[in-house]
């Protein structure tokens, strides 16, 4: 495999796992600094394709496709967190991922990114593992009312949620679900949603891009503005959870730490999310 701590540096070639909009903007980005950029994803004439030096159009699943697309390339990295954890490791057997698999495969499910955040003492929004009725009436009387339910994988831009209000309502959206692994949060009545986008090197070194307020519409990104209007207590805390989590992961690579700040000034980490450096 090639050489996973020289710098990557303009000129060469990296590739991208996922072709949708924020690859696009990523390899516009890429290119002006000099760099070529490769992507990889089951679609043709996607948007990052329609700006990439070369578009390879192969399903995830073809795991010698995703060997010969990481060999012709210098480092890999992916724009969403749906790639599937095969695909980065087959990848990684020819090129460095960033960030790793092992990152991808903890965030891209939200009940073992809940687990990873609890068990290191993060603070977050009260759940349940949810796969039966019985455990989901149970945790709509531990959480209360309203929650939210959430499949554990494959959600993202508020899709694979529903906010619960009444036991009937809940047992509706689990049968809509199908038979899948689920998890309930109890409902957050916030001040505002906050993130930081970091990055950690392979050295450890770490650096952020400011606390930035997010403003949704339809639970998807509508508005973001940066620098938030936060207390700079708020800012700070916010920018060591972040760093905190980006250690306890061990990334390297660019990642994005979303929060909701609560009336009472308490912030709660809500998921993380891989970002195209």
């Amino acid at each position: 495999m090639k050489n996973i701590n020289h710098p990557i540096l303009p000129g060469s070639v990296i590739g991208v796992l996922g072709s949708g909009q924020l690859g696009r903007m990523f390899a516009i980005a890429a290119r002006r600094m000099g760099y070529r950029v490769h992507t990889f994803s089951p679609d043709s004439d996607t948007p990052t394709g329609q700006v990439a030096d070369e578009e390879i159009e192969a399903s995830y699943d073809d795991l010698d496709a995703v060997r010969r697309f990481a060999s012709a390339v210098s480092v890999v990295t992916f724009e969403f967190e749906n790639v599937p954890a095969e695909t980065a490791r087959a990848a990684a057997e020819c090129a460095p991922v960033r960030p790793g698999g092992s990152v991808l495969h903890t965030i891209q499910n939200r009940l073992r990114e809940k687990n990873f955040l609890s068990s290191h003492g993060f603070p977050i929004t009260p759940f349940r593992r949810i796969e039966t009725s019985e455990q989901l009436q149970s945790a709509m009387l531990e959480l209360g009312l309203p929650a939210i339910l959430k499949t554990a994988g494959f959600g993202y831009d508020g899709k694979g949620q529903a906010r619960i209000t009444s036991p009937d309502q809940g047992e509706t959206a689990l049968k809509a679900a199908g038979n899948q692994e689920m998890i309930l949060e109890a409902f957050v009545d916030f001040a505002c949603e906050l993130s930081v986008v970091a990055a950690r090197g392979i050295d450890g070194s770490f650096t952020h891009w400011g606390v930035i307020e997010n403003s949704h519409r339809n639970h998807i990104l509508d508005i973001s503005i940066a620098p938030a209007g936060v207390p700079s207590e708020i800012a700070r805390e916010a920018v060591e959870l972040a760093r905190a989590v980006l250690e306890q992961l061990d990334v390297v690579g660019v990642l994005c730490v979303e929060f909701f700040l609560t009336r009472s000034g308490k912030l709660l980490i809500n998921e993380l999310a891989p970002q195209t450096p």
